[in-house]
């Protein structure tokens, strides 16, 4: 059995054990916490041959260890203006990381602890049901955020985790900043910045009539629009094979019509409903160009997590009978879909 079907097993038992006997806000403080150190152990104590490029990031890692502040601060000169290289903040988080550490080991816990304390707050803070969002993390996105795209798990904790609170308590100046921020660290965050009108947005059948006939149009002219979002957030590679995520398109399909048919039931119970279905829609507009080159997925990934937050609300349309039927329903769906990933993973000591 893989650490990953442990981890499942694991999420689920806490998550009966704390959160359907007897809940409380202590208890979900815990629940939460204990996931967050579970992920942070498996994240950051991988070795390098877990995960696309953990080994080419100790490369860039070591680079910036002997590169002098100066240089890196002359870099964003380099990238913005002579438009040579790209994200050259990252480069500076390295930098400040290795203040108190030069050890690539320490510095991907450091790495993991920095997103899964921000995944903390936020499901802490949005939702609903924690041990759904953590299943739903463990079952579909964790592959992304736990084993690889180290540039763009920084950002994320910038734009979602901060931004989503700041989008809430309508601080477009401090969001702008963070986004900017993350933009130096990976240029796909740049595309969570309309969000903050967007998340607004009224749910109602003018915005759902408009999205379900934009996303055909997307598809049609997917290639053209790939080509000019790829140039703005760094994506200029040359058509590939390995196009479109099938499983996944059908999974966050079926989630934004289910979601759509329960509407006027989640609409009554979550105060933050617009939110959360704008960003499925946003993710839906986004997910043609998958189907162009897969690097486009990093875009979608930003809304994706609210899937995290979606779901939950799915469970809580219904009367609690009904409700405990379907939330069992699906942990026995997540279970399965974790089964069948075949990720090879090893401690770094192994």
């Amino acid at each position: 059995m893989n650490i990953f079907v442990i981890n499942i097993l694991f999420t689920m038992l806490w998550g009966f054990i704390l959160l359907a006997v007897s809940p409380n806000a202590q208890k979900r403080k815990l629940y939460i916490a204990l996931m967050s150190i579970n992920w942070i152990l498996i994240s950051g104590l991988r070795g390098l041959s877990v995960g696309a490029d953990t080994l080419s990031y100790r490369r860039r890692f070591e680079h910036t260890l002997s590169t002098p502040w100066s240089a890196l601060f002359e870099n964003f000169y380099v990238v913005y203006v002579n438009e040579e290289g790209k994200d050259p903040g990252y480069a500076v988080f390295e930098k400040i990381v290795q203040i108190f550490t030069d050890n690539y080991q320490v510095y991907l816990v450091v790495v993991a602890a920095v997103f899964f304390i921000g995944l903390a707050f936020w499901i802490y803070r949005y939702s609903s049901e924690p041990c759904m969002s953590y299943l739903i993390f463990s079952s579909f996105l964790f592959g992304f955020y736990a084993l690889t795209g180290l540039r763009q798990t920084v950002a994320t904790v910038l734009v979602v985790f901060i931004g989503t609170r700041l989008i809430e308590k309508r601080k477009f100046l401090p969001f702008l900043l963070v986004v900017l921020v993350a933009f130096t660290v990976h240029k796909s965050a740049i595309c969570f910045l309309p969000f903050y009108v967007l998340s607004r947005i009224p749910v109602n059948k003018k915005s759902i009539l408009a999205v379900f006939c934009t996303t055909p149009i997307l598809f049609l002219y997917n290639d053209q629009i790939f080509r000019v979002l790829g140039y703005l957030v760094g994506y200029e590679y040359d058509e590939i094979e390995n196009r479109g995520a099938y499983g996944f398109t059908f999974m966050y399909i079926a989630v934004t019509v289910v979601m759509l048919i329960l509407l006027k039931y989640i609409r009554e119970k979550c105060p933050h409903y617009k939110m959360y279905y704008n960003a499925l829609f946003m993710g839906l507009l986004f997910l043609p160009l998958v189907f162009v080159n897969p690097t486009a997925m990093r875009v979608v990934q930003y809304y994706s997590l609210f899937l995290m937050l979606s779901v939950p609300e799915i469970v809580r349309a219904f009367d609690k009978k009904t409700g405990a039927v379907i939330y069992t329903l699906m942990l026995v769906i997540l279970f399965s879909a974790s089964s069948v990933y075949n990720y090879e993973y090893v401690f770094f000591w192994q």
